[in-house]
């Protein structure tokens, strides 16, 4: 008991040792957040849903009555032919994921810069599964989202709101 007690408990040690913690939830330097974009867009509500369950900061409902404003300024996505069979066919496409933010006070000051985040990836396309490349490129797209959202909160915890 006493050896698999040392054989469980040396590595969680070393772990902490070496400054390694796990994720947990994101800080963020404003109490209250505006999300300035299209209701509608699937990168608002991934974001704002994201907000809300890994930080303590609010959604404001308007711009005036929060500290900081995110503005999604455009948002795409792409497919790009990248590769051909022999018979002239595409084998493979290049999926782009971009969107284009800036993060400013109510009153103007900016926080960030009108900044680009891109996120690719690669579809094998098989002409006989149409419909499950389809589907197949819709995963995809989610999950580049999801990774650029990841991304985006890690540059809303490096500002800092006085």
């Amino acid at each position: 008991m006493k050896r698999r007690s040392v054989l469980i408990f040396a590595p969680l040690l070393a772990l902490s040792a070496c400054g390694f913690q796990l994720r947990g939830s994101t800080n963020l330097s404003f109490s209250t957040l505006y999300v300035a974009g299209s209701e509608t867009s699937a990168f608002v509500v991934a974001l704002k849903r994201q907000i809300a369950a890994t930080t303590s900061t609010r959604i404001a409902p308007d711009a005036q009555s929060a500290q900081a404003v995110f503005t999604l300024l455009g948002e795409s996505q792409t497919q790009t032919a990248q590769a051909y069979n022999a018979d002239g066919t595409v084998a493979q496409y290049l999926l782009r994921y971009t969107v284009r933010f800036e993060l400013t006070t109510p009153q103007g000051k900016v926080l960030i810069a009108p900044t680009d985040l891109s996120q690719t990836s690669n579809l094998s396309y098989n002409s006989s599964a149409t419909l499950a490349k389809a589907n197949e490129s819709d995963l995809l797209y989610r999950g580049m989202r999801q990774e650029l959202i990841n991304r985006l909160m890690f540059q809303l915890a490096a500002v800092k709101v006085n």
